[in-house]
């Protein structure tokens, strides 16, 4: 089939790798006049992990994987440690897949090189696309329509393939913002526990760190219920003394990880969400990762289940008839990302409760005790 997959992402691309070889003829339209990613770090669990295992990328993707040995969840202010998680070799053994940190960056730059050593024309820059249509119809921002088989939305929480083809509400905030910053793993150096991935939990606010490049470089994401917010934009410049303003007074490791943070490199995000679809499928059009299904980051797995519906889809449309593979794909995901969406909005508010620490009443469980890594893309039944 003539595939033409909206937007540039981690979904998108794992997406064109898995149909490319599957030797659909796959382009992918982006925007952005360059490649690239936004952002600093990103945990890839297991079941993401099986994907890019089946799709043949493990070789290019270990050079910049982080293997945490242990994973803690501590206290906002004492840095008290609440729960101690082994990864590593244990977490491999278990799943029979890999756990690790990577820079974004480094990860779509494999996922571009691989997808573009097999398709050199195959990735279109500059190339806004509007109003996708179910008769598959794609029109672009340069006058050109693209007449394909399949239109896959790829182009993340404000989607316009989502906007144009689907009935969907607008995004909705949460009330709370989001930060992150990328900093020398040695600005906390000497700090207890701060060299092992971890997160610290407090009253409405969330501090999650952990280590890419090779461990030189710690990324962190920091969260807020502000309660109110009017900034519109992805990457809006903070700076240290705003964020030292919620977390001045938390345990030392996180204070100096945001003082040791350039200005340059400390950006803040709202975190929206939208309601589940009834349908990821309109005619000719169909929706991957957060076009589909955004989700808070509390359960770290957004990009995962990007990277899962890439290969679950391209697996469905191994049938003869579009609509039928459609269906099947759309039956296979949403139910699973629906949960996703939902446990991910409970565990963010358990964790920014009014006394975190307290783990004697009723417990949202996270996604390792979901059962969520043991999920295998390359062979759940559709």
């Amino acid at each position: 089939m003539k595939i033409a997959i909206v937007g540039a992402g981690i979904g998108g691309l794992t997406a064109a790798i898995a149909l490319g070889q599957r030797s659909h003829d796959v382009t992918v339209y982006e925007q952005a006049p360059a490649l690239g990613e936004i952002g600093a770090g990103i945990t890839i669990t297991p079941n993401a992990d099986r994907v890019f295992t089946a799709l043949g990328l493990g070789q290019a993707l270990a050079p910049y994987q982080v293997i945490p040995q242990r994973q803690l969840t501590q206290h906002w202010q004492t840095g008290a440690v609440l729960k101690d998680v082994e990864r590593g070799t244990a977490t491999a053994q278990r799943y029979g897949a890999g756990y690790y940190h990577i820079h974004r960056a480094d990860l779509h730059s494999v996922l571009a090189d691989t997808f573009l050593k097999a398709c050199p024309s195959g990735i279109k820059l500059g190339q806004p696309a509007h109003l996708a249509s179910a008769d598959g119809r794609l029109p672009l921002a340069s006058g050109e329509t693209v007449a394909a088989d399949l239109v896959i939305g790829a182009d993340g929480l404000k989607s316009q393939v989502r906007e144009t083809a689907f009935e969907t509400d607008r995004p909705e905030f949460t009330g709370q913002v989001a930060w992150r910053g990328l900093v020398p793993t040695a600005s906390a150096a000497g700090l207890p526990n701060m060299d092992t991935p971890g997160v610290h939990i407090g009253p409405k606010q969330l501090f999650l760190r952990y280590p890419v490049r090779g461990g030189d470089l710690t990324n962190y994401a920091a969260f807020v219920d502000v309660g109110d917010w009017a900034d519109e934009g992805w990457t809006i410049p903070s700076s240290r003394a705003e964020l030292l303003g919620y977390f001045g007074d938390w345990d030392a490791g996180v204070v100096a990880l945001i003082e040791a943070t350039p200005d340059t490199e400390l950006f803040k995000w709202a975190l929206n969400v939208r309601r589940p679809l009834s349908t990821w499928v309109a005619g000719k059009v169909t929706l991957i990762g957060d076009a589909a299904h955004a989700m808070l980051p509390f359960m770290g797995q957004g990009a995962a289940t990007a990277i899962e519906d890439a290969m679950v889809l391209a697996r469905s449309l191994e049938g003869s008839d579009l609509a039928e593979s459609l269906s099947r794909y759309d039956a296979a995901r949403r139910q699973r990302t629906d949960a996703i969406q939902e446990n991910s909005r409970l565990l963010g508010l358990q964790f920014q409760g009014k006394d975190p620490a307290d783990q004697s009443g009723h417990r949202i469980k996270n996604e390792e005790e979901l059962g969520l890594f043991d999920y295998d893309a390359t062979s759940v039944a559709i």
